[in-house]
This record gives C-alpha cells, structure tokens and sequence, in this order.
C-alpha cells in the first residue's frame, strides 16, 4: 500500500475557520444546529491523516461535538457506547410512583413540587432510570445550584440506600473534557450553565444523543438570573426531556420555557406544578419530622432617619418600613434578643441530645459573613469553642473553606453550624435538629427551603421532631403557620434593611432622610407553635419543662403544656408540682 503524503500544515487557521462558518450561515452540516463562532472548529473533509490537504477547498466548520465524533473517517456517526442502568431496588414512596406516572404520561417538560425531605432526587434519577431502559435517552444532564450538590446528585447515583443507579461522570468533571468510557452524563451548577448556555445546547443535542435534562431548584434558571429566554428555548428545542424540580411554589418576573407559570399581579408570576408534594402530605405519610416553632418576642430601640429614636415591641402595628427596622434590629448582635434566640435554641439542643440523639446539631442562618462572624463569637462566649462558620468571605483565620466545613460538619460531632447562605436548598445535614432563623429575608420560597434543613427524619430516634426558633416578626408567624400547605402568594419577596443612608418613609408614614441604625433589644419566649397547627403559650411550657425535669416525664414539655391549655386541672397540677419536694 502505497504511503499517504501528508500535508505539513496540520490544522486550519481560526480566520479559516470563522471564514467557513460564515459560508455556512453558522450552521453545523451534521448536526444542522445553529450556534456560535467558538463552538466551532475547521475540519478536514477529506481527513488529513488520509492525504486530505489543509485547505479551504477541504474545509467545512464543524461544531466540537459533530467534529470529535465524525474523528478521522468520514462517517459522523459512530456507534455509541453502552451505559449500565439499574433500576431502583428500595421500594418507591406513593408520592414519587404517582409522580413517576405524571412524568411518563407526556413528552413535554415537567414541573414537581416536593418539600424538602421528601426524596427528590432518589425520585428523579428513578424517573431518568426508567427512560434509560426504556431506551427513550441515553444521555443525562442535571444542574443543580451549587457545587456541594453536584456532589450529593453523584453520590446518590451511585445506587446508595437501594435507588437507582446511573453511571456519572465524577463530580470533578467539565464539559468539554471527553466523556469518560462508560458514562452516561453528568452534573453541572446553574453559574456553569450560564457561563457557556450554547456548549450545554450542544451536549444535549449532540448527533445521535437523546437526553434528559433536569434542572434541581428550578426557580435559579429564571431569566432574572441572567440566563435569557431565547437560550432557554434553545435548551428546551434540543433536550429530549426535561424534568425540573423545587420545593416549593415560587414567584418569578418573568416566563419560564420550562415552567408553567401564572400572573399573580401586574409584575409577577407563580409557578404551576404538574404535581405537587408538600410538607403537609410528608407528615401525614411520616416521611418528614413535624416542627416546634419557639417565638421569641421582645422590644426593638433603633434610630430612624429624622434622627430620632423609637422603641417598639414585637406586638407593635407598624408599616413595612417598620417592620423592617424592627426585625433588623432583633436580630443585631449586640443586642438581647438575638441573644435569648440563642439560648432558647441551645438549650434545646442540648435536650435533645441528652435524651438519646447524641449527634444531634443546630444551625444558625445570618445575614451576611459580618452577621456570621458576630453570632459566632456569642457561641464562643458561652461555650468556650468557636462552632464552625462557612461563609464566602472569613473574618477569622480558623475559619475553614466552606467546602471543607460542611464536609467536616456533616461526618462530625460539632453542636453549631453558623451559615448565610452556603447550607440551603438541597444541602443534605441530616443530624441538624436545631435551626435559629437569624436572617432578614421575608420570602416564603426561602423561609420553607431554610426550614427544610431540619424535617429530615431519622427512625433512630427516639423523639424525631425539629425545633425552629424565630423571631415573632407577623410574617414569620404567618409563615409557620402555613408551612403545611400550598404555598401562599400574598408573601412577596425579600425585604431586606441595611443601615445604609438615604430617602425612606418613616414609620408613621412620613418621607424624612437620614440613617437607620439598631441600638438595643430585649427578647423572651413568647409562645410555641407545632407545624400541626397547634399552639402554647411560654409560660405554660416553661412550667411543663420543669416538670419533666423534676420528673424525668419522657413527654415532651409542648405536649404537656397542649393538654394544661386545655385543662384546667393539669395546669393547676403543673404548678402544685412546683412546690412540691424534690
């Protein structure tokens, strides 16, 4: 066989290349997809390693995915490889198998609506399983919010506690990096998704691909967040399926391609789930802990901007305005309300592991990383250990990376975990008991995935309930109250107040200019309430806890305070018991 003489220029020039993509009209040959410039590269027609010359005679634009299969030869298509699948072997919940029938009743995207705890994502990779061995994709891509979920979407890929499992790249993986022999897709954050919105188009359509998309948290891939509508049509045109999941209802300005959605006033809309799941159904069906919500009241003394300073108290009638001034200076560090949510919540958690859950841990959600720092520093006070603090930006040295603190945390036995944002939606802590709701965001989407931290159920428990200490701010009140229904749409978004100076309406609704700036607080438990919808006063609890203590009563203080409410003669023995010796 006669030697091939090559040509000694081996590869086009990008000016070449970007000149056939013009010819082209930026369309692919193979794939006949339309795409940008960089998502192409000059190939040989003829292939170079058989004789074919490197020039523009032999030149055609290929997008990277047409071009890396096409190869040497001269066929585009290869065979593709095989994956192994293996469908779940745990038995499915009722929840997800009336889902599972919801996603497979249609080809076109599909909204579920699961609270938090439920299982989402063990349902979901069920869901991509079957579609998988049904032979109605061979590709999956899943985005999630952040990078510790790429992780925990991989880890639960694997098959761990009997569901499915689906061969993943490793969570180390970027595309365009080859994907490995044997793998059938892999995991990506939204920021991923929205750096290179076209480089993931094209590795859903890649020529004789069908895949399955599923978008965790879907309400991150709004077009608020930077990721257009058009390139969200472009996904939904190319992807063979799309799943996408959130845990609850959410609000958006603006349509969603994957997402039905429905207007709400003249600015926002609602999501419309397919199906829905909430926390209501996981307690009836005993999949989630039920809540304790501690109120904790008090007084709020700040400066206004007339410069003038006003005292309130949690029962007080205010505007939003107000309102904000108010929550924003209860939870201020320096201040004693903050402080008796602390107590409040660490006392609790010390119950709680004294009476068998020894692991048991609590976690404080503040404003920001200056917020963090200083709550941190009270726990330091009263415990003489600093608890672990992951924030974006440490203001101690000790501080570990985030990364590494969750991963610590969670395998460890630290009571305290202190965070802004970095453990929320998805981040699966299952020993968390405890949460102080120490943030000035007023959003029900954040208040339920934020509550979501603690409903996980563990059996091995001999009480599993969680405790949620918050401030007793009307809205929060309002949103632990209908924590086990639909989602209501009356509460808007964040209402957040900083001491920054500037034009506001004073809380007697008068405009005036100046700084807002927290001075003091004051904070008592006020009254319980369970996610069921029941109600104590402190006063009654404080007596039933005393109760239990001298007694050692494995009734829960709230469940004996419950029943004095409601009869006279136990409230009257609670108090009896008080004097009585020990």
């Amino acid at each position: 066989m006669d030697e091939v003489e090559l040509d000694p220029r081996r590869h086009f020039s990008q000016t070449e290349t970007t000149y056939a993509w013009l010819l082209q009209g930026g369309i692919c040959p193979i794939c006949t997809r339309k795409l940008d410039r960089d998502l192409f590269d000059g190939d040989h027609v003829r292939p170079w390693s058989k004789g074919g010359r490197t020039a523009v005679d032999n030149l055609q634009a290929l997008c990277r995915s047409c071009n890396i299969r096409k190869g040497n030869s001269m066929s585009p298509i290869k065979d593709l490889p095989t994956v192994k699948v293996k469908l779940s072997t745990a038995p499915t919940r009722t929840w997800a198998q009336k889902a599972l029938r919801v996603v497979a009743s249609t080809s076109d995207p599909v909204l579920i609506e699961a609270c938090p705890g439920a299982g989402k994502t063990r349902f979901a990779l069920e869901a991509a399983a079957r579609m998988f061995d049904s032979g109605e994709i061979n590709r999956l891509l899943i985005v999630v919010p952040s990078r510790r979920l790429v992780e925990q979407w991989c880890e639960a890929s694997t098959g761990v506690g009997g569901g499915a499992s689906i061969p993943l790249a490793p969570s180390t993986w970027r595309h365009p990096q080859p994907m490995p022999d044997g793998i059938c897709g892999g995991v990506i954050t939204y920021q991923s998704l929205f750096a290179q919105p076209n480089w993931w188009a094209a590795f859903a359509a890649e020529p004789g691909y069908r895949a399955l998309v599923i978008f965790d948290e879907i309400h991150h891939a709004g077009t608020e967040s930077g990721w257009g509508i058009a390139s969200q049509e472009v996904f939904a045109h190319w992807a063979k399926r799309v799943i996408c999941l959130t845990g609850t209802a959410f609000r958006t300005k603006d349509q969603m391609a994957f997402v039905r959605t429905v207007a709400v006033d003249s600015i926002e809309r609602r999501s419309v789930a397919d199906f829905t799941y909430n926390y209501g159904d996981a307690l009836k069906d005993e999949i989630c802990r039920p809540i304790y919500f501690e109120h904790i009241g008090g007084t709020a003394t700040f400066q206004v901007p007339d410069g003038s300073v006003q005292t309130v108290t949690t029962d007080d009638d205010l505007n939003p305005r107000g309102e904000s001034y108010r929550l924003r200076t209860l939870l201020d560090a320096s201040g004693g309300h903050i402080r008796e949510m602390i107590d409040v919540g660490d006392s609790r958690l010390a119950r709680i592991r004294a009476t068998g859950d020894n692991d048991a841990a609590g976690l404080i959600i503040c404003i920001d990383c200056d917020h963090a720092d200083a709550i941190a520093n009270i726990l330091t006070e009263r415990s003489g250990v600093r608890p672990v603090v992951v924030c974006s930006r440490s203001n101690n040295p000790d501080d570990p990376i985030p990364a590494d603190g969750i991963e610590k945390f969670v395998g460890g036995s630290s009571p305290w975990i202190i965070a802004v944002r970095m453990v929320s939606e998805g981040v699966d802590i299952r020993r968390l008991r405890v949460l102080i709701y120490a943030t000035n965001v007023i959003a029900e989407l954040t208040f339920r995935q934020i509550a979501g931290r603690i409903v996980r159920s563990d059996t091995n428990n001999p009480e599993d309930f969680g405790v949620m200490v918050i401030p007793s701010d009307r809205r929060l009140q309002t949103m632990a109250d209908h924590i086990t229904g639909p989602a209501m749409v009356n509460i808007s978004g964040q209402l957040v107040q900083t001491a920054s100076r500037s034009s506001y309406e004073s809380i007697e609704g008068l405009e005036s200019y100046g700084s807002f700036a927290p001075i003091d607080s004051t904070g008592v438990l006020e009254f319980v309430t369970h996610s069921d919808g029941r109600r104590a006063p402190a006063e009654l609890v404080r007596l039933a806890a005393l109760h239990v203590e001298r007694t050692g009563s494995p009734v829960l203080p709230f469940e004996i305070a419950v029943a004095a409410l409601n009869d006279p003669k136990i409230e009257e023995s609670l108090r009896r018991s008080l004097n009585d010796p020990v």
